[in-house]
């Protein structure tokens, strides 16, 4: 196989420049593999935004495409899905940790919405879902804060494992519950949920409220991951990050329960 996607533009203007290499190529793949259903391709998060951490953050993709493209469970074929990874290997992300890619077709699930309009880049072909509208936000974070635990599944039973890297996945994964929830917290609290969600991290946790401890379990998470990453190898620093990521789930769910029950 020639260049994958040649005859397919992948539009990188509005990707953060340390992105746009990885983000073009990953594109050219996915469309190469999926081209006789490919509908469009979305990119989300810190790689449009702004505001990425140097190998914490993911590059997000969204692949739309037409409903002969999955199987009867909803997912790619595998012989399609494999043949991407191959061609994915020779792609380094670097400074973001790794590509990130979910494949939709072209409808909404029941409870899912749109990209949140600003805060994507459509990279090639057509968006076939609506954008999410601001109630649709607030909406959607209620429901995400009503089953927030606090303590996120990986935690319940990991930190009792050592070796293998599986602390640094536990902060991997911790970081992908945490930041959502700023963003919940924001577009309920605020009047614009769409402006909220275009902010970079930094700025949606300084729109936290600042009469409790909310804003700063945010910052101490926000200041704790920055430091860890890239280097990853200070073990004290994963588990004190653990520590400010828990205290900030636990106490948005104490304010959301205490706003919800006013």
């Amino acid at each position: 196989m020639g260049m994958p996607g040649a005859n397919i533009t992948i539009d990188v203007s509005r990707v953060v420049p340390e992105a746009r290499e990885a983000v073009e190529w990953a594109g050219r793949v996915y469309y190469e593999h999926t081209r006789p259903w490919f509908v469009g391709l979305v990119l989300h998060g810190s790689a449009v935004k702004g505001g990425f951490i140097p190998r914490c953050s993911d590059i997000d993709f969204q692949l739309y495409l037409g409903p002969a493209a999955f199987t009867p469970e909803g997912y790619l074929p595998f012989a399609t899905s494999a043949a991407i990874q191959r061609n994915l290997a020779w792609i380094d992300p670097k400074p973001f940790a790794y590509l990130q890619c979910y494949a939709y077709p072209g409808t909404l699930a029941e409870g899912q919405i749109g990209p949140v309009p600003g805060a994507y880049a459509l990279l090639a072909g057509e968006l076939p879902v609506p954008e999410a509208t601001a109630e649709q936000l607030r909406e959607s974070a209620r429901r995400a804060l009503d089953a927030l635990d606090p303590v996120p599944g990986a935690l319940k039973t990991g930190l009792l494992e050592h070796g293998d890297g599986k602390l640094e996945r536990m902060v991997r994964l911790l970081c992908t519950d945490v930041w959502p929830v700023v963003y919940q917290i924001v577009a309920i609290q605020h009047d614009e949920p769409i402006r909220a969600w275009n902010l970079r991290k930094d700025a949606a946790i300084a729109l936290l409220p600042k009469d409790g401890e909310l804003h700063a379990h945010a910052s101490s998470f926000h200041r704790t991951v920055r430091a860890y990453y890239p280097s990853r190898h200070a073990h004290d620093a994963a588990v004190t990050l653990l520590e400010h990521g828990v205290n900030f789930l636990t106490t948005a769910k104490a304010w959301w329960q205490q706003r919800r029950d006013a």
